[in-house]
């Protein structure tokens, strides 16, 4: 008789780091998108100045998006090259983060670096570390 195998359960902090990286590439979509129509509307309307930056932002945003969809999509197969991918991204949203926080952007970019930091903490841990190298 065969006994059914157990499949391994998400750890906690693991799971609610996913969480987070669920909102930040809904929020990265949202933005993209946003910063596209924006964009678009300018340059219709002759305002065309600094629009190849900010089409080039959008883009980017929406790049980040597809890349924490995936990793929110793929994380149950728990592939290590997901956990470096999201600690990567989440480094450089972290720094841009306390950048634009330097810069005199306010306590508006407070929670998007709270976010970041929970995010990260949550896949670098021993825990997260344990569940993606198996």
């Amino acid at each position: 008789m065969t006994t059914p195998s157990v499949k391994a359960q998400m750890p906690r902090n693991v799971r609610l780091a996913l969480v987070g990286v669920w909102v930040q590439a809904v929020l990265n979509l949202a933005a993209g998108f946003l910063l596209l129509a924006v964009v678009n509307d300018a340059v219709d309307h002759g305002r065309d100045e600094g629009a190849g930056l900010l089409r080039f932002v959008a883009v980017l945003s929406l790049l980040i998006a597809g890349a924490l969809l995936l990793c929110g999509v793929f994380a149950g197969r728990r592939s290590n090259g997901i956990r470096v991918t999201v600690i990567v991204i989440e480094a450089l949203s972290l720094l841009s983060g306390v950048l634009g926080l330097f810069q005199g952007g306010g306590v508006g970019v407070v929670p998007s670096i709270a976010l970041a930091f929970v995010v990260l903490r949550g896949f670098s841990s021993a825990e997260a570390r344990n569940w993606f190298d198996q």
